[in-house]
């Protein structure tokens, strides 16, 4: 990182790598840098991890990735280890994911129990090869989870934990209990949320309730675009509103909250 250059806002978790920006990908880079905001771009299959390499390549600071095979894509891609560790070995890959356990977004013919149960068989697999490649790096995970946080937590305590195995890393648009946030920050995670807290209601507990010192803010874009640009493509320059209803919620300087989530993201991807 030079030392002249200093984030306003950082954006822990978007897709500029994504189709959504093929017409015009340059332009939101410059926009996202010339608002004074860094872009770590999150990889979900082998394709977009490389196309996320390949984009931080291209500038010196701000633009950074994270490689992994997202979990829904185990029925229609084998997670190439060798390839994605070429990728995680990468001096401007923060983090391996986003990877977890995700049994609900998945093809039709998986949809049956049985479907479900050979799936998450494989996902648990894949997410075991992760974290493992992590661990040997020494970056963290960037985890993805939908409704599978306590199984989350059960695989990391069994298989690494109760082995003396450190992990660290990021749980990405955060949408568990106020319980489950808490045991994942025990085990040395940062809890990030989306643009969903600018619409959404039923985050605000969750917000209140995790330490300004434990958080991080994303985008997660092209989705989940927050007020007021709803109806919008997502960019990552919009974490700003995040941020912004981060501080309304805690009731802290709008300025303070800046300077705490940068110096976590920094704490946690090491910049």
């Amino acid at each position: 990182m030079s030392d002249s250059i200093q984030p306003q806002y950082i954006d822990a978790h978007a897709h500029l790598n994504f189709k959504a920006y093929d017409a015009d990908r340059d332009e939101v880079v410059k926009r996202t840098l010339d608002s004074g905001t860094w872009v770590i771009n999150v990889g979900a299959a082998l394709a977009t991890s490389k196309a996320a390499v390949e984009m931080a390549e291209k500038y010196e600071d701000g633009v950074y990735a994270i490689v992994g095979l997202h979990p829904t894509h185990v029925v229609d891609e084998e997670f190439d280890a060798i390839e994605f560790e070429k990728l995680v070995a990468h001096p401007k890959t923060m983090g391996v994911g986003e990877c977890g356990i995700d049994v609900f977004r998945l093809p039709e013919q998986y949809q049956t129990d049985v479907g479900k149960e050979e799936v998450l068989r494989k996902q648990e697999v894949v997410f075991k090869q992760h974290i493992e490649l992590a661990v040997k790096y020494n970056k963290p995970l960037m985890i993805h989870a939908r409704a599978s946080y306590g199984k989350i937590l059960e695989i990391f305590d069994r298989d690494f934990i109760s082995k003396g195995i450190q992990l660290r890393g990021n749980v990405h648009f955060f949408a568990g209990t106020v319980e489950e946030a808490q045991a994942f920050i025990k085990m040395g995670f940062t809890i990030s949320f989306t643009g969903v807290i600018t619409f959404a209601d039923d985050y605000r507990k969750l917000v209140e309730a995790v330490p300004l010192d434990k958080m991080l803010s994303e985008t997660d874009c092209p989705y989940v675009t927050p007020t007021p640009f709803r109806g919008q493509r997502n960019e990552p320059m919009h974490v700003r509103e995040v941020v912004k209803k981060i501080a309304e919620i805690k009731g802290l300087d709008i300025e303070v909250v800046k300077k705490a989530l940068i110096s976590n993201a920094f704490s946690q991807f090491g910049f």
